[in-house]
């Protein structure tokens, strides 16, 4: 038996054994690279990876392996990129390939986040119910659980999961029509199409489509006349088997104002509540995120952070962001337990003094007001439907400062800078974040910003 298949044995056996959060993040990432003498030498992607691997699974790793070889290991970890067996080498010829019809502009078309897939979305034991029945809808779209209707609190992952089911049957039917919007876009939609008189083609658009991913649909409570075309959408398309998948921040009997007949239809399906992750799934967030960023985390800095963050994902994903900030200005190399207490607001420390939070005399509305001015533009430009590059670049640098200096919700943002939708803004966050990466001047712009609050 060759290496690749045996580590690729290993790994099942750990599969059985381990929560699933566990598995992607710590046993996924790792790699046979030697087996000498008895001696295993496994490469791990980061260094945090080789110490928590070492430290707290190293005998499941030693057990699986010598369950594999019938003779005692001992194990070495060391911190190397891995390189997938199964991947296709440029060479060869696939047997089968759906590539030429499936590209960036059909994912863009359905409004899909090209971050938001299974490739990036941890499973633990928060979501994995919701997780497994989102595999069940992949093998039988509009057949297994229609409608599937995702609810929970802010930054529980529910958009990422209905967006990654969304990728997931565009790769395997790259003929579908799929379209993900908020509930917000639908309402706005139908009343421009009442005043142009274009009524028509507007319910064409929607109940043609083969799935519908629909965020928020707590949006709809009170506004009766939306209720009533999203009713027949739904049951249009309902009827014709077209799956349907819907989210919320609460379950849909619990949606004041929501006609009973849409709340009777949502829970018609399946119903599955997410919650905030878990220490051990918070672990793995924490490192993916951090390696995403380039941001090299000892094993007790993650733990360390794990311990300390236990709201949601959002919050975990700011709190990252800001470390990766922080590291790139000040060139750390590895970040370890003492770098994130101080980063967490020890007193005396001067980093936690570079991240304090912002005086209380700093509002939102100031804040937009300073950026506006800083780039010569008026407030309503700043705020308004423009999509000018001037103008759009220096919104993405407002709303990212609105996040990371006064920690507002995603939603909030949007409804500042003209109501944009949370995914807007997220994008624009992740645009500013990936910019002071590969531009050091933008972070030069962002601190005379900051200092003019």
């Amino acid at each position: 038996m060759d290496l690749a298949q045996l580590w690729k044995n290993t790994q099942e056996e750990l599969r059985v054994v381990l929560a699933p959060a566990v598995y992607q993040t710590f046993v996924v990432k790792t790699q046979l690279i030697s087996l000498v003498d008895h001696q295993a030498t496994i490469a791990c992607t980061s260094s945090y990876l080789c110490d928590l691997n070492q430290k707290r699974y190293y005998q499941l790793f030693k057990n699986a392996l010598d369950n594999q070889t019938k003779n005692s290991n001992s194990l070495h970890f060391v911190v190397q990129d891995i390189i997938n067996p199964d991947t296709p080498s440029a060479t060869s010829t696939p047997l089968f390939s759906y590539q030429p019809k499936v590209s960036t502009i059909s994912f863009s078309n359905a409004g899909l986040h090209p971050r938001y897939t299974f490739d990036n979305l941890i499973v633990g034991n928060s979501n994995n119910f919701a997780y497994a029945a989102a595999q069940g809808i992949l093998k039988n779209p509009g057949l297994s659980y229609n409608p599937f209707f995702l609810w929970g609190g802010v930054g529980v992952g529910k958009t990422h999961l209905m967006q990654a089911i969304g990728h997931e049957l565009l790769k395997n039917n790259p003929d579908f029509k799929i379209k993900y919007f908020p509930a917000e876009t639908f309402g706005n939609e139908l009343i421009t199409s009442l005043k142009g008189k274009s009524i028509a083609q507007f319910k064409n658009k929607y109940r043609q489509l083969d799935c519908i991913l629909v965020d928020d649909v707590q949006f709809l409570a009170g506004k009766e006349y939306i209720q009533e075309e999203f009713f027949h959408t739904f049951n249009a398309l309902h009827l014709a088997g077209k799956q349907i998948i819907l989210t919320s921040d609460r379950k849909p009997s619990d949606i004041k104002d929501l006609e009973d007949r849409l709340v009777s239809r949502f829970m018609g399906g399946l119903t599955v509540d997410i919650q905030p992750p878990d220490l051990e799934m918070r672990s793995a967030i924490i490192q993916q995120k951090a390696q995403e960023r380039g941001i090299d985390l000892t094993f007790e800095a993650v733990q360390f952070l794990a311990d300390n963050l236990n709201s949601n994902i959002r919050d975990i994903e700011g709190k990252i962001q800001d470390i990766s900030v922080i590291t790139l200005a000040q060139n750390y190399k590895l970040v370890d337990v003492d770098f994130i207490s101080h980063f967490l607001g020890n007193p005396g420390s001067p980093t936690s003094a570079s991240f304090s939070s912002p005086s209380p005399k700093v509002n939102a509305r100031h804040l937009i007001s300073v950026c506006a001015k800083f780039f010569n533009l008026k407030t309503g430009e700043l705020t308004g439907p423009s999509r000018k590059k001037d103008i759009a670049n220096a919104r993405h640098i407002t709303a990212y400062l609105l996040l990371t200096e006064l920690n507002l919700p995603l939603k909030e943002v949007g409804n500042l800078l003209g109501g944009r939708d949370h995914t807007s803004i997220m994008h624009a966050r992740d645009k500013v974040t990936a910019d002071l990466q590969t531009f050091p001047q933008l972070s030069q712009v962002i601190n005379q910003i900051k200092n003019s609050l």
